[in-house]
């Protein structure tokens, strides 16, 4: 009979283990009801995910037990910890950390705000590593358009006739009109090792990829590019041969649309050179430890301004807030850090540009009718403590609006008579949107030749479905997309 009970016993334990759901989807909020982004929801000692923007999150739990402890924490929050077996897919609840101490400390204990920052830099070495390092990661990003003027229009022809020219300007029309009322996202999301040698040398090994994009809508400018000049062609005489005065369409002496032309622009963007430098970007310049680090708020302190604003904790670990803005005028970023007050390594980092503050940035609108401005540029870093005792980047938000003006003519003259010509003029204005996530799953150390053995490819081969589907990632402990992503379809396009 006891054995016949321990058998049921042993096949229940079974039963409940296998039955248990191996991806769970929740939510962080506070005890207001508000939504906690950047929340740690982790599953042992280092295998965990962190809450997207609008505090949701999916977390596989394949491999692990029941008794499993599972913990789910945040700086400013109490932690939140139990067992694997009561972890359901539902909203979590972190109370906010009471700091009775806040005032007492700030008026009689602790350092200034200059002097926590002088330990920062002393310690920076000793609590930042970016050699040698291979950094498992998923990688987000999300890119759109808000045009503010489109003007393509017919200025001078010669040898077309009236309807001719009319066919040209309806679809001219069109374009126009699909730039400034674009309200088309579009998604490129890869899981990848980058492999970091140094400060300058990366290489990237991509498992899978995938692009959310709806080529109809797609406002990039090379896209823009593409469909004006296939309009052109739509519209000229496919027999004839013409030649192209500008440096805008790339087209050489005939009408029939370079197809050659356009697979190099596709590739450019899935070169994996370009996620690459993207990748390796946004994890170099918040490593502090790297003297060409774009962050430099920390290490250029003698261009800003700190004070401290307050204490608060991370679990037991008490951390200065230290907000900062800029003192001389090169300094670029204001925003907020926060400081350990063990180790005084920066264990998140929020900053946005300055007033009037502008990045990268190339006028030549008088001379070609291009200007070039990168504007509005915010960001969050998020540091994570690794089993070297260094600290390393857990997950990056980088976004940046781009405005861009075009006013370029353009001219088709045919090559058997000149005197038949089309020239019209290109006027575009707008901005580039984009955000940049970084999500590091894992971390470890290579050797250099290992990182020299590996070969790169030179092209990354994406998955395109026409709709968000949640089980694309199933195998992977990524963000949790929004809302907007998981809304994504492609419509098809109307029959003419």
């Amino acid at each position: 009979m006891k054995f016949k009970y321990a058998i049921s016993l042993l096949c229940l334990t079974l039963f409940s283990n296998l039955t248990h759901a191996q991806t769970i989807s929740g939510k962080v909020i506070s005890s207001t009801n508000e939504e906690i982004p950047f929340a740690t929801i982790q599953i042992g000692n280092d295998y965990g995910v962190i809450s997207n923007e609008e505090g949701n999150f999916t977390i596989d739990t394949k491999g692990f037990k029941e008794t499993d402890s599972v913990t789910i924490s945040c700086l400013g929050f109490e932690k939140n910890g139990f067992l694997l077996q009561n972890f359901t897919a539902k909203e979590y609840v972190l109370k906010e950390k009471v700091n009775e101490l806040s005032e007492v400390f700030l008026n009689h204990t602790a350092l200034s705000a200059d002097s926590i920052i002088y330990y920062v830099n002393t310690n920076v070495k000793n609590n930042y590593r970016l050699d040698l390092n291979e950094f498992k990661i998923f990688s987000r990003k999300t890119d759109y358009i808000v045009g503010d003027l489109a003007d393509f229009e017919i200025k001078k022809s010669t040898g077309f006739k009236r309807k001719q020219l009319q066919a040209f300007n309806d679809d001219f029309d069109k374009l126009e009109t699909s730039l400034v009322n674009n309200t088309s996202k579009q998604y490129t999301d890869f899981v990848g090792q980058l492999k970091v040698l140094d400060k300058d040398n990366a290489k990237l090994e991509v498992e899978k990829a995938i692009s959310l994009r709806d080529e109809k809508n797609d406002q990039s400018m090379e896209s823009l590019a593409e469909r004006g000049q296939e309009i052109v062609m739509k519209h000229l005489d496919k027999d004839k041969m013409y030649t192209v005065k500008s440096g805008f369409f790339k087209v050489t002496d005939s009408a029939t649309l370079n197809k050659e032309e356009i697979k190099k622009r596709q590739d450019t963007v899935n070169t994996l050179r370009y996620a690459k430098k993207e990748s390796f970007s946004l994890i170099s310049n918040s490593n502090f430890a790297n003297p060409d680090a774009g962050l430099d708020f920390v290490t250029n302190s003698k261009k800003y301004k700190y004070t401290l604003r307050d204490v608060t904790f991370l679990d037991s670990e008490m951390v200065y807030i230290i907000d900062f803005q800029p003192k001389r005028s090169s300094a670029l970023y204001t925003g907020t850090m926060y400081v350990s007050n063990e180790n005084f390594a920066v264990i998140r980092a929020d900053y946005t540009f300055y007033e009037n503050r502008v990045g990268e940035k190339l006028n030549l609108r008088l001379l070609f009718g291009i200007k070039y401005i990168e504007k509005n540029q915010k960001g969050i870093v998020v540091y994570k403590k690794g089993e070297d005792n260094y600290y390393y980047p857990s997950y990056i938000n980088k976004q940046i609006d781009r405005y861009f003006y075009v006013n370029r003519p353009i001219k088709f003259i045919e090559n058997e008579n000149s005197r038949n010509k089309v020239a019209f003029n290109f006027k575009i204005e707008g901005t580039f949107k984009g955000k940049s996530e970084l999500l590091i799953i894992s971390r470890k150390d290579i050797e250099a030749n290992n990182y020299n053995n590996y070969t790169e490819k030179t092209r990354i081969d994406f998955e395109n479905p026409k709709t968000y589907d949640a089980s694309i990632w199933k195998d992977y402990n990524v963000l949790e997309p929004l809302n907007d992503m998981k809304n994504f379809k492609v419509t098809p396009e109307e029959a003419n």
